[in-house]
């Protein structure tokens, strides 16, 4: 660590020197040329010729020092030699950037407006902001706690480890000049601070600073895991110019991944110029790194198999500067404003990207001195490009994760106990819970990758790409130089993301695979529990046979005894007799013991226990049918005939002793009513019945003998 310490003073030491070299050849060179223009007055006026001087044109390496380097970065290029200490004369070794006849017109060359923020200043924006529920929740501990807001200084002011973890927080800031060259900013230990977030707000505070002989077109602004102050910073210098609420919003409030490049219309003069790209899926968590208190995370896992992970968010912001140059109309249908505004991609502009990633893995070599970027929106594009990268790596990193969870240990093969372990489950359902786990994260991860792709494919779309978009990032003439070196710079980084989308979607189809290996073993896992749960049920049912078969003999012998007892409690009594004729108890003991021990004993087999149970369900219907047939009384139907319609009637009857009995009449008399029909003596009637009709038959032939 000394070592890495020492080689990053020198590399300082280093780039001091170079730009005071610089600095003494320009002013070498700006005297020279006012001594070759005070000779020339005078030859001019002798007609001596005066010699030229030739013209000062700064290659790429003299306008774009190197600039001083982090640690990190020292320690890669020491790695790789120190060749690479030379700036802008490596990017001539890429093909891509080493156009050294370039024309500086070609980029933009509208300076940032100057601003400089004071520490009162944010004080006072932290107490009188209306803050939203999610600057609440991002500033917890900041702006409702009185006691913080009266100290001295709002920052840690002792150098090393902060209670706010603000010493682990990460920033670059570069300062893109005329030429398009990324300078990063990099202040000297007098205004740096004693304390990493003091430096941060150091460098933040103060935009395209008049002292400065580069003035700065374009800023961007890249902070890693802010804590809450240093995020209360980034919303007092950025609020002017980006809805930095929103950006808190979109960091805080779980969702999925999204852009917003359509503010054109919108009421807010910072959305209408804005250009917005949130990121939001999972990672893991760095063996030293510690969420948000506001992230979702595992922050104590118990259990040995699970992965610690957490919810990652992290928001891009362009905006571009001057006037606007297009008035455009809004032509749907429920538009709240009918016109808005398109801004010029080549007017000044600021990037800001807010990185909350607990993993430091983010990659910091996006932004250097060799490459030079035409507009802010190439700055923004190879920002978006580098958090693809970011994103894609992160996947494939908790994809490993997860099939490392999942795959059995090399033994595999050779261990009973561990294959026994895999195939049946164990009582913490351990293999199932694990299973569910890695199938539903792997969904979870495909489905942010996919919102990924789709904010993408949305957004960028091939019109914007070609310059021809109405409100973003329009061109105002397309056959110009700029405009054509413009649009080739975005062929080229379109082929960029082209690539790292293909790249996801394969992250995706294998994220797939994976989960269909998970749901076979799930499968499996389940079969074979399955099995083994049928045959413990099968032990089980031989267990439940032997224990019934121990009731039934524990219930013989209480049916042996159970007689026994009834007879000596009957002849115990005391009003019995006390001669001991004890063959009085043999028979009563006998008389008792033989009917019950007989249909005992028949239950107990399957036999017997239909014989009984047919003889129960006679006796039941015998009895059904006694009660009936004291209860059933049928009256027979008659008829009344009057005078015309009566006519002769025979009948016969089946109750007289012979068999037959025929009574033939013929008459007209009026009320005679018809006797019962003989079907009547054929069915079967009670006793009381018959007797009721024999009587009644009698009376009717004594009124037809009258």
């Amino acid at each position: 660590m000394k070592r890495q310490a020492q080689i990053d003073q020198l590399l300082r030491q280093l780039d001091a020197h170079r730009d005071a070299y610089l600095d003494t050849f320009q002013r070498a060179h700006e005297a020279l040329a006012q001594s070759l223009a005070s000779a020339a007055t005078t030859a001019g006026q002798s007609g001596t010729p005066v010699p030229s001087l030739p013209p000062r044109s700064m290659s790429r390496e003299q306008r774009s020092p190197r600039p001083s380097v982090t640690l990190s970065e020292a320690q890669t290029r020491f790695s790789t030699g120190l060749s690479t200490l030379q700036a802008s004369s490596a990017s001539k070794a890429t093909g891509e950037e080493s156009e050294d006849d370039e024309d500086e017109n070609l980029y933009v060359q509208q300076p940032l407006e100057h601003r400089l923020f004071e520490h009162d200043g944010l004080r006072d924006h932290l107490r009188s902001h209306k803050w939203t529920d999610a600057g609440r929740i991002i500033l917890n501990g900041i702006i409702n706690s009185p006691a913080r807001m009266q100290q001295p200084t709002l920052f840690p002011a002792n150098s090393g480890r902060a209670e706010d973890r603000s010493h682990l927080s990460h920033h670059q800031v570069y300062d893109v000049g005329p030429d398009g060259a990324p300078l990063q900013v990099e202040l000297p230990e007098s205004e740096s601070g004693p304390s990493n977030a003091l430096h941060i707000w150091n460098s933040i505070k103060e935009i395209n600073s008049p002292k400065k002989a580069r003035r700065a077109v374009g800023r961007i602004t890249i902070v890693r895991e802010p804590s809450p102050i240093l995020f209360g910073a980034i919303h007092y210098v950025h609020n002017p110019t980006f809805d930095v609420d929103g950006l808190f919003r979109s960091l805080v409030v779980p969702g999925a991944s999204s852009a917003s490049f359509n503010g054109a219309f919108d009421d807010d003069p910072r959305r209408q110029r804005s250009f917005i790209f949130n990121f939001e899926y999972f990672t893991l968590i760095g063996s030293t790194c510690q969420p948000q208190p506001w992230q979702m995370a595992d922050r104590d896992v118990s259990d040995s198999y699970q992965i610690k992970i957490t919810r990652c968010s992290s928001v891009i912001a362009l905006s571009l500067g001057g006037d606007p140059i297009r008035k455009v109309a809004n032509h749907s249908r429920r538009a709240k404003n009918r016109y808005g505004y398109a801004y010029d991609p080549f007017g000044p502009w600021q990037v800001l990207s807010v990185q909350c990633y607990p993993d430091w893995k983010s990659n910091t070599h996006v932004h250097d001195s060799t490459k030079h970027y035409v507009n802010g929106v190439e700055a923004f594009l190879i920002t978006l490009l580098s958090e693809f990268r970011d994103a894609q790596a992160r996947f494939d990193a908790m994809y490993h994760e997860v099939t490392k969870l999942i795959t059995p240990p090399a033994d595999f093969m050779f261990e009973q106990k561990i294959r026994d372990a895999l195939q049946f489950e164990d009582a913490d359902f351990t293999y199932t819970r694990r299973y569910f786990w890695a199938y539903q994260t792997l969904g979870i991860m495909n489905e942010s990758i996919k919102a990924m792709i789709d904010a993408y494919d949305d957004n960028l779309t091939d019109d914007v790409w070609e310059g021809k978009h109405h409100t973003i990032w329009p061109l105002k003439e397309e056959e110009t130089q700029r405009s054509q070196y413009y649009k080739k710079k975005l062929a080229n980084l379109r082929k960029k993301f082209d690539v790292e989308m293909d790249r996801l979607r394969a992250v995706v189809r294998e994220n797939s695979e994976r989960r269909d290996e998970i749901r076979g073993l799930r499968e499996e896992l389940f079969s074979g529990t399955s099995i083994q749960e049928s045959r413990k049920s099968v032990e089980n049912s031989v267990t439940t046979i032997q224990q019934g078969h121990n009731i039934k003999l524990l219930t013989l012998v209480s049916i042996f005894f159970l007689p026994l007892t009834f007879v000596t409690s009957v002849l115990g009594m005391t009003n019995m007799p006390t001669e001991p004729h004890y063959w009085m108890f043999g028979i009563v003991t006998a008389t008792v013991r033989v009917p019950f021990f007989v249909p005992v004993g028949s239950l107990n087999t399957t036999k017997g226990m239909h014989f009984w149970r047919s003889r129960t369900a006679g006796t039941f219907t015998a009895i059904c049918a006694f009660f009936k047939w004291l209860v059933t009384c049928e009256r027979p139907s008659t008829t009344i005939y009057d005078g015309p319609s009566l006519r002769l009637r025979r009948w016969s009857s089946t109750q007289k002793a012979d068999g037959h009995s025929k009574v033939e009449e013929d008459g007209n008399r009026l009320g005679v009513v018809e006797p019962a029909s003989p079907v009547m003596d054929k069915a079967a009637a009670s006793m009381i019945a018959r007797m009721w009709n024999e009587e009644r038959q009698r009376k009717i032939a004594s009124t037809l003998d009258v």
